[in-house]
Protein backbone atom coordinates (compact mmCIF):
# COMPACT_ATOMS: atom_id res chain seq x y z
CA UNK A 1 0.00 0.00 0.00
CA UNK A 2 1.24 3.29 -0.88
CA UNK A 3 1.90 6.46 1.25
CA UNK A 4 -1.09 8.56 0.28
CA UNK A 5 -3.32 5.28 0.40
CA UNK A 6 -1.99 4.15 4.23
CA UNK A 7 -2.49 8.18 4.95
CA UNK A 8 -6.29 8.73 3.63
CA UNK A 9 -6.86 5.66 5.84
CA UNK A 10 -5.55 6.79 8.67
CA UNK A 11 -7.56 10.25 7.98
CA UNK A 12 -10.40 8.62 7.67
CA UNK A 13 -10.53 6.80 10.68
CA UNK A 14 -9.53 10.01 12.48
CA UNK A 15 -12.70 11.57 10.72
CA UNK A 16 -15.03 8.64 12.14
CA UNK A 17 -13.79 8.68 15.45
CA UNK A 18 -14.39 12.20 16.34
CA UNK A 19 -17.94 11.85 14.44
CA UNK A 20 -18.86 8.92 16.68
CA UNK A 21 -17.68 10.87 19.36
CA UNK A 22 -19.65 13.63 18.43
CA UNK A 23 -23.04 11.97 17.64
CA UNK A 24 -22.50 9.73 20.91
CA UNK A 25 -22.36 13.32 23.07
CA UNK A 26 -18.89 12.61 24.24
CA UNK A 27 -17.41 15.24 22.60
CA UNK A 28 -19.26 18.58 21.65
CA UNK A 29 -18.14 20.20 17.94
CA UNK A 30 -20.79 22.83 19.15
CA UNK A 31 -18.10 25.70 17.96
CA UNK A 32 -19.53 28.59 18.69
CA UNK A 33 -17.01 31.28 17.39
CA UNK A 34 -18.36 34.32 17.89
CA UNK A 35 -18.73 34.09 21.59
CA UNK A 36 -14.69 32.29 21.89
CA UNK A 37 -12.49 32.66 19.70
CA UNK A 38 -11.19 29.07 20.89
CA UNK A 39 -15.11 27.48 20.53
CA UNK A 40 -16.39 26.59 24.21
CA UNK A 41 -18.65 29.15 24.45
CA UNK A 42 -19.57 31.19 28.05
CA UNK A 43 -19.68 29.52 30.98
CA UNK A 44 -22.70 29.75 33.63
CA UNK A 45 -22.93 28.38 37.16
CA UNK A 46 -26.17 27.31 39.00
CA UNK A 47 -27.01 25.80 41.92
CA UNK A 48 -29.67 23.49 43.56
CA UNK A 49 -29.96 22.17 47.39
CA UNK A 50 -31.90 19.61 49.22
CA UNK A 51 -32.47 18.00 52.68
CA UNK A 52 -32.36 14.48 52.78
CA UNK A 53 -33.88 13.61 56.24
CA UNK A 54 -33.22 10.74 58.49
CA UNK A 55 -33.39 7.80 59.27
CA UNK A 56 -30.72 6.90 56.74
CA UNK A 57 -29.25 3.69 55.07
CA UNK A 58 -25.50 3.05 56.60
CA UNK A 59 -24.15 4.03 53.00
CA UNK A 60 -24.15 6.14 50.74
CA UNK A 61 -23.24 5.92 47.01
CA UNK A 62 -22.58 8.93 44.63
CA UNK A 63 -22.01 8.83 40.65
CA UNK A 64 -21.05 11.34 38.49
CA UNK A 65 -18.89 12.45 35.36
CA UNK A 66 -17.28 15.38 34.66
CA UNK A 67 -17.51 17.08 37.64
CA UNK A 68 -16.05 17.30 40.94
CA UNK A 69 -17.57 15.68 44.83
CA UNK A 70 -16.55 16.64 48.68
CA UNK A 71 -18.14 15.01 51.27
CA UNK A 72 -17.86 16.12 54.49
CA UNK A 73 -18.84 14.02 58.03
CA UNK A 74 -20.49 16.14 60.42
CA UNK A 75 -22.43 15.15 63.78
CA UNK A 76 -26.22 15.14 62.08
CA UNK A 77 -28.83 12.79 60.92
CA UNK A 78 -29.45 14.32 57.17
CA UNK A 79 -27.65 14.98 54.61
CA UNK A 80 -27.66 18.43 53.28
CA UNK A 81 -27.01 18.26 49.40
CA UNK A 82 -25.89 21.02 47.04
CA UNK A 83 -26.02 20.36 43.73
CA UNK A 84 -23.77 22.77 41.15
CA UNK A 85 -23.88 23.06 37.28
CA UNK A 86 -21.36 24.35 34.74
CA UNK A 87 -22.89 24.87 31.66
CA UNK A 88 -21.08 26.84 28.83
CA UNK A 89 -23.32 27.67 25.99
CA UNK A 90 -23.44 31.00 23.46
CA UNK A 91 -25.67 33.02 25.93
CA UNK A 92 -27.33 32.25 29.20
CA UNK A 93 -30.55 31.33 27.71
CA UNK A 94 -29.22 28.99 26.22
CA UNK A 95 -27.28 27.28 28.82
CA UNK A 96 -30.22 28.21 31.27
CA UNK A 97 -32.72 25.71 29.35
CA UNK A 98 -29.37 23.10 29.95
CA UNK A 99 -29.45 23.56 33.69
CA UNK A 100 -33.10 23.49 33.95
CA UNK A 101 -33.07 20.33 32.51
CA UNK A 102 -29.90 18.87 34.31
CA UNK A 103 -30.73 17.39 37.81
CA UNK A 104 -29.66 14.86 40.34
CA UNK A 105 -31.39 12.06 41.09
CA UNK A 106 -32.09 10.38 44.51
CA UNK A 107 -32.27 6.56 45.01
CA UNK A 108 -33.18 4.85 48.45
CA UNK A 109 -35.19 1.55 47.47
CA UNK A 110 -31.70 -0.37 47.04
CA UNK A 111 -31.37 -0.25 50.64
CA UNK A 112 -28.71 2.41 49.97
CA UNK A 113 -28.97 6.27 49.90
CA UNK A 114 -27.30 6.70 45.75
CA UNK A 115 -26.96 9.96 44.06
CA UNK A 116 -26.33 10.12 40.34
CA UNK A 117 -26.99 13.24 37.25
CA UNK A 118 -29.32 12.85 34.29
CA UNK A 119 -26.50 13.23 32.21
CA UNK A 120 -26.69 9.85 29.93
CA UNK A 121 -29.88 12.39 28.64
CA UNK A 122 -28.17 14.69 26.75
CA UNK A 123 -26.68 13.92 23.32
CA UNK A 124 -24.76 17.60 23.58
CA UNK A 125 -23.02 17.96 27.00
CA UNK A 126 -20.15 20.26 27.64
CA UNK A 127 -21.49 20.70 31.13
CA UNK A 128 -19.61 19.90 34.20
CA UNK A 129 -21.87 18.75 37.96
CA UNK A 130 -20.56 18.92 41.30
CA UNK A 131 -22.20 17.67 44.37
CA UNK A 132 -21.26 19.08 47.78
CA UNK A 133 -22.56 17.05 50.84
CA UNK A 134 -22.59 16.83 54.41
CA UNK A 135 -24.05 13.50 56.06
CA UNK A 136 -23.48 11.71 59.09
CA UNK A 137 -20.53 10.90 60.00
CA UNK A 138 -21.03 7.39 60.46
CA UNK A 139 -22.19 6.79 56.97
CA UNK A 140 -20.03 4.60 54.69
CA UNK A 141 -19.69 6.05 51.63
CA UNK A 142 -18.64 4.88 47.73
CA UNK A 143 -18.03 7.29 44.96
CA UNK A 144 -17.43 6.76 41.07
CA UNK A 145 -16.56 9.79 39.16
CA UNK A 146 -14.64 10.92 36.03
CA UNK A 147 -12.46 14.14 35.25
CA UNK A 148 -12.86 15.85 38.48
CA UNK A 149 -11.48 16.27 41.91
CA UNK A 150 -13.21 13.92 44.95
CA UNK A 151 -12.58 15.22 48.58
CA UNK A 152 -13.74 12.96 51.85
CA UNK A 153 -13.27 13.62 54.79
CA UNK A 154 -14.78 12.57 58.10
CA UNK A 155 -16.87 9.68 57.13
CA UNK A 156 -17.17 5.82 58.60
CA UNK A 157 -15.66 4.42 55.19
CA UNK A 158 -14.61 5.52 51.63
CA UNK A 159 -14.49 3.44 48.53
CA UNK A 160 -13.77 5.89 46.00
CA UNK A 161 -12.40 5.09 42.24
CA UNK A 162 -11.84 8.53 40.17
CA UNK A 163 -10.15 8.22 36.56
CA UNK A 164 -8.60 11.67 35.54
CA UNK A 165 -9.45 13.78 38.81
CA UNK A 166 -7.43 14.13 42.20
CA UNK A 167 -8.53 12.21 45.31
CA UNK A 168 -8.43 13.38 49.02
CA UNK A 169 -9.66 11.76 51.66
CA UNK A 170 -8.95 12.67 55.92
CA UNK A 171 -9.95 11.45 58.87
CA UNK A 172 -11.66 8.12 57.69
CA UNK A 173 -12.85 5.87 60.67
CA UNK A 174 -12.98 2.59 59.12
CA UNK A 175 -11.59 1.13 55.74
CA UNK A 176 -10.32 3.42 52.67
CA UNK A 177 -9.95 1.97 49.20
CA UNK A 178 -8.85 4.40 46.85
CA UNK A 179 -8.23 4.04 43.28
CA UNK A 180 -7.29 6.47 40.47
CA UNK A 181 -5.42 7.78 37.07
CA UNK A 182 -3.02 10.38 36.58
CA UNK A 183 -3.73 12.81 39.52
CA UNK A 184 -3.11 12.92 42.64
CA UNK A 185 -4.46 10.87 45.22
CA UNK A 186 -3.37 11.82 49.34
CA UNK A 187 -4.73 9.75 52.59
CA UNK A 188 -4.19 11.51 56.13
CA UNK A 189 -5.50 10.83 59.41
CA UNK A 190 -6.70 7.24 58.81
CA UNK A 191 -7.77 4.91 61.64
CA UNK A 192 -7.80 2.02 59.84
CA UNK A 193 -6.38 0.03 56.49
CA UNK A 194 -5.80 1.70 53.81
CA UNK A 195 -5.54 0.25 49.91
CA UNK A 196 -4.43 2.93 46.79
CA UNK A 197 -4.68 1.98 43.52
CA UNK A 198 -3.51 4.04 40.60
CA UNK A 199 -1.63 4.16 37.58
CA UNK A 200 0.26 7.34 36.38
CA UNK A 201 -0.76 8.88 39.74
CA UNK A 202 1.31 10.03 42.72
CA UNK A 203 0.31 8.80 46.11
CA UNK A 204 0.79 10.25 49.41
CA UNK A 205 -0.50 8.55 52.46
CA UNK A 206 0.44 10.43 56.04
CA UNK A 207 -0.96 8.37 59.29
CA UNK A 208 -2.81 5.33 58.62
CA UNK A 209 -3.63 3.76 61.98
CA UNK A 210 -3.57 -0.03 59.79
CA UNK A 211 -2.06 -1.69 57.44
CA UNK A 212 -1.25 -0.07 53.52
CA UNK A 213 -1.47 -1.36 50.21
CA UNK A 214 -0.11 0.60 47.50
CA UNK A 215 -0.13 0.19 43.26
CA UNK A 216 0.77 2.43 41.37
CA UNK A 217 3.32 2.93 38.40
CA UNK A 218 4.64 5.97 36.97
CA UNK A 219 4.70 7.72 39.93
CA UNK A 220 5.94 8.96 43.17
CA UNK A 221 5.07 7.20 46.30
CA UNK A 222 5.34 8.62 49.69
CA UNK A 223 4.07 7.58 53.04
CA UNK A 224 4.61 8.17 56.78
CA UNK A 225 3.25 7.05 60.46
CA UNK A 226 1.82 3.32 59.38
CA UNK A 227 0.12 2.05 62.24
CA UNK A 228 0.62 -1.84 60.48
CA UNK A 229 2.62 -2.97 57.62
CA UNK A 230 3.26 -1.24 54.51
CA UNK A 231 3.38 -3.37 50.84
CA UNK A 232 4.50 -1.17 48.14
CA UNK A 233 3.86 -1.81 44.30
CA UNK A 234 5.12 1.00 42.20
CA UNK A 235 6.47 0.09 38.29
CA UNK A 236 8.71 3.33 37.36
CA UNK A 237 8.01 4.51 40.57
CA UNK A 238 10.18 6.35 43.28
CA UNK A 239 8.95 5.02 47.12
CA UNK A 240 9.75 7.02 50.28
CA UNK A 241 8.26 5.83 53.63
CA UNK A 242 9.05 6.44 57.10
CA UNK A 243 7.87 5.73 60.46
CA UNK A 244 6.45 2.47 59.52
CA UNK A 245 5.66 0.04 62.68
CA UNK A 246 5.32 -2.84 60.72
CA UNK A 247 7.43 -4.56 57.95
CA UNK A 248 8.06 -3.04 54.62
CA UNK A 249 7.61 -4.63 51.41
CA UNK A 250 8.62 -2.53 47.91
CA UNK A 251 8.25 -3.89 44.28
CA UNK A 252 9.51 -1.31 41.88
CA UNK A 253 11.81 -0.50 39.16
CA UNK A 254 14.26 2.48 37.62
CA UNK A 255 13.34 4.88 40.73
CA UNK A 256 14.37 5.09 44.29
CA UNK A 257 13.04 3.52 47.23
CA UNK A 258 14.27 5.53 51.05
CA UNK A 259 12.82 3.62 53.63
CA UNK A 260 13.14 4.80 57.43
CA UNK A 261 12.25 3.91 60.89
CA UNK A 262 10.41 0.58 59.86
CA UNK A 263 10.31 -3.11 60.39
CA UNK A 264 11.90 -5.51 58.54
CA UNK A 265 12.18 -4.58 55.23
CA UNK A 266 12.14 -6.47 51.61
CA UNK A 267 12.62 -5.05 48.48
CA UNK A 268 12.69 -6.24 44.92
CA UNK A 269 14.33 -3.74 42.57
CA UNK A 270 15.24 -3.47 39.28
CA UNK A 271 17.61 -0.86 37.88
CA UNK A 272 16.78 0.99 41.06
CA UNK A 273 18.90 2.57 43.71
CA UNK A 274 17.64 1.54 47.96
CA UNK A 275 18.39 2.87 50.66
CA UNK A 276 17.15 2.21 54.36
CA UNK A 277 17.68 3.17 58.46
CA UNK A 278 16.77 2.47 61.34
CA UNK A 279 14.99 -0.92 60.32
CA UNK A 280 13.98 -2.88 63.00
CA UNK A 281 14.53 -6.48 62.08
CA UNK A 282 15.98 -8.06 59.00
CA UNK A 283 16.43 -6.14 55.49
CA UNK A 284 16.47 -8.13 52.19
CA UNK A 285 17.17 -6.42 48.93
CA UNK A 286 17.77 -7.72 45.25
CA UNK A 287 18.36 -4.61 42.72
CA UNK A 288 20.71 -4.19 39.86
CA UNK A 289 22.84 -1.35 38.48
CA UNK A 290 21.81 0.83 41.26
CA UNK A 291 23.57 1.53 44.83
CA UNK A 292 22.19 0.03 48.21
CA UNK A 293 22.97 1.69 51.58
CA UNK A 294 21.44 0.77 54.85
CA UNK A 295 22.26 2.05 58.41
CA UNK A 296 21.44 1.13 61.70
CA UNK A 297 19.78 -2.59 61.21
CA UNK A 298 18.88 -4.53 64.07
CA UNK A 299 18.63 -8.20 62.16
CA UNK A 300 20.00 -9.46 59.09
CA UNK A 301 21.14 -8.07 56.32
CA UNK A 302 20.70 -9.52 52.83
CA UNK A 303 21.64 -8.25 49.50
CA UNK A 304 22.12 -10.33 45.93
CA UNK A 305 22.49 -7.52 43.41
CA UNK A 306 24.19 -7.17 39.62
CA UNK A 307 26.42 -4.50 39.17
CA UNK A 308 24.96 -2.58 42.38
CA UNK A 309 27.32 -1.23 45.21
CA UNK A 310 27.08 -2.17 48.71
CA UNK A 311 27.31 -0.11 51.67
CA UNK A 312 26.29 -1.01 55.10
CA UNK A 313 26.88 0.36 58.93
CA UNK A 314 25.97 -0.98 61.78
CA UNK A 315 24.13 -4.25 60.89
CA UNK A 316 23.71 -6.00 64.04
CA UNK A 317 21.23 -9.47 63.23
CA UNK A 318 22.55 -12.66 63.26
CA UNK A 319 23.54 -12.70 59.34
CA UNK A 320 25.52 -10.36 56.06
CA UNK A 321 25.13 -11.68 53.27
CA UNK A 322 25.91 -10.09 50.08
CA UNK A 323 26.37 -11.28 46.42
CA UNK A 324 27.29 -8.97 43.40
CA UNK A 325 29.42 -7.78 40.45
CA UNK A 326 31.40 -5.26 39.62
CA UNK A 327 31.00 -2.59 42.32
CA UNK A 328 32.31 -2.20 45.40
CA UNK A 329 31.58 -2.89 48.99
CA UNK A 330 32.07 -1.18 51.91
CA UNK A 331 30.60 -2.92 55.79
CA UNK A 332 31.56 -1.12 58.38
CA UNK A 333 30.90 -1.48 62.08
CA UNK A 334 28.54 -4.98 62.34
CA UNK A 335 28.35 -7.40 64.70
CA UNK A 336 27.38 -10.50 62.72
CA UNK A 337 28.32 -13.46 60.60
CA UNK A 338 29.50 -12.53 56.86
CA UNK A 339 29.49 -14.01 53.58
CA UNK A 340 30.38 -11.75 50.75
CA UNK A 341 30.50 -12.97 47.11
CA UNK A 342 32.06 -10.26 44.73
CA UNK A 343 33.28 -9.92 41.22
CA UNK A 344 35.10 -7.45 39.72
CA UNK A 345 34.35 -5.27 42.63
CA UNK A 346 36.55 -4.29 45.86
CA UNK A 347 35.27 -5.38 49.47
CA UNK A 348 36.12 -3.41 52.27
CA UNK A 349 35.04 -4.69 55.95
CA UNK A 350 34.99 -2.74 59.25
CA UNK A 351 33.83 -4.98 62.05
CA UNK A 352 33.12 -3.82 65.79
CA UNK A 353 33.87 -7.11 67.35
CA UNK A 354 35.21 -10.56 65.63
CA UNK A 355 32.75 -13.02 67.30
CA UNK A 356 31.25 -14.83 64.50
CA UNK A 357 32.32 -16.47 61.08
CA UNK A 358 33.35 -13.99 58.21
CA UNK A 359 33.76 -15.30 54.74
CA UNK A 360 34.71 -13.26 51.78
CA UNK A 361 35.13 -14.70 48.29
CA UNK A 362 35.96 -12.55 45.31
CA UNK A 363 37.45 -12.37 41.62
CA UNK A 364 39.42 -9.87 40.45
CA UNK A 365 39.05 -8.19 43.87
CA UNK A 366 41.00 -6.20 46.64
CA UNK A 367 40.09 -7.55 50.21
CA UNK A 368 40.52 -4.59 53.29
CA UNK A 369 40.06 -5.65 56.41
CA UNK A 370 40.31 -3.66 59.35
CA UNK A 371 40.94 -6.17 62.24
CA UNK A 372 39.35 -5.14 65.61
CA UNK A 373 41.97 -4.09 68.41
CA UNK A 374 42.72 -6.77 70.65
CA UNK A 375 40.21 -9.16 68.76
CA UNK A 376 42.04 -12.58 68.10
CA UNK A 377 40.26 -15.56 66.01
CA UNK A 378 41.51 -18.32 63.76
CA UNK A 379 42.45 -16.38 59.92
CA UNK A 380 43.10 -17.69 56.59
CA UNK A 381 43.84 -15.26 53.60
CA UNK A 382 44.66 -16.06 50.24
CA UNK A 383 45.29 -14.50 47.06
CA UNK A 384 45.80 -16.24 43.40
CA UNK A 385 48.07 -14.06 41.07
CA UNK A 386 48.01 -11.17 44.02
CA UNK A 387 49.43 -10.36 47.40
CA UNK A 388 48.25 -10.20 51.36
CA UNK A 389 49.60 -7.76 53.01
CA UNK A 390 49.51 -8.52 57.13
CA UNK A 391 49.81 -5.54 59.07
CA UNK A 392 49.01 -6.97 62.65
CA UNK A 393 51.19 -6.73 65.66
CA UNK A 394 51.37 -10.66 65.79
CA UNK A 395 52.81 -12.78 62.97
CA UNK A 396 51.24 -15.47 61.09
CA UNK A 397 51.90 -18.90 61.99
CA UNK A 398 51.79 -19.23 57.92
CA UNK A 399 53.26 -17.34 55.46
CA UNK A 400 53.53 -18.05 51.68
CA UNK A 401 54.27 -16.66 48.58
CA UNK A 402 54.82 -18.46 45.53
CA UNK A 403 52.30 -17.28 42.69
CA UNK A 404 49.51 -17.59 45.68
CA UNK A 405 49.94 -15.84 48.31
CA UNK A 406 48.85 -17.53 51.73
CA UNK A 407 49.03 -15.96 55.74
CA UNK A 408 47.20 -17.87 57.93
CA UNK A 409 47.33 -17.30 61.65
CA UNK A 410 45.83 -17.42 65.47
CA UNK A 411 45.64 -20.83 64.98
CA UNK A 412 45.98 -21.39 68.31
CA UNK A 413 42.64 -19.87 69.05
CA UNK A 414 40.58 -23.04 67.64
CA UNK A 415 36.97 -23.49 68.06
CA UNK A 416 36.03 -20.04 67.53
CA UNK A 417 34.88 -17.93 64.72
CA UNK A 418 37.54 -18.67 61.64
CA UNK A 419 37.99 -15.48 59.05
CA UNK A 420 38.35 -17.02 55.88
CA UNK A 421 39.21 -13.79 52.62
CA UNK A 422 39.69 -15.32 49.11
CA UNK A 423 40.49 -13.37 45.78
CA UNK A 424 41.77 -13.62 42.65
CA UNK A 425 44.16 -10.95 41.06
CA UNK A 426 43.82 -9.18 43.31
CA UNK A 427 45.41 -7.80 47.00
CA UNK A 428 44.40 -8.59 50.55
CA UNK A 429 45.64 -6.06 53.21
CA UNK A 430 44.79 -6.93 56.75
CA UNK A 431 45.06 -4.13 59.51
CA UNK A 432 44.32 -3.21 62.84
CA UNK A 433 41.92 -0.20 63.21
CA UNK A 434 39.77 0.78 65.68
CA UNK A 435 36.49 -0.43 66.39
CA UNK A 436 34.72 2.98 66.32
CA UNK A 437 33.48 4.05 62.89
Amino acid sequence: MRFREVLLVIVLLAVGLVVYEAQTGKWDLHFGWEDDVFGWGKEFTYEESLTIPGPLPSSLDVANSHGWIEVRGADRESVQLTFQKKVRRRDEAEAKAVADNLHFKVDRTSGKLSLSTNRDEFTRRNFETGFILTVPRGLAVAIVNSYGRVKVEGVREADIRDSHGPISVDGVAGRCRLEGTYEDIEASNLRADCQVVGSHADVKVLSAAGDLRIETSYAEIRFEDIGGKADITGTHSSVEGRRVKGPVTVDTSYEKTVLSDVGAVRVRARHAAVEVSDVRGDCDVQTSYEPVQARDVEGGFVVVGTNAAVSAINVKGGEISVTTSYENVDLAGFSARVRVDVRHGNVTLGPSELKLPMEVRAEYANIDLGWPAGETCPVEAQSRGGSVHWGLAARPDVEKRNGTSLVKAFAGHAGGPAVTLSTTYGDIRIEEKSAKI
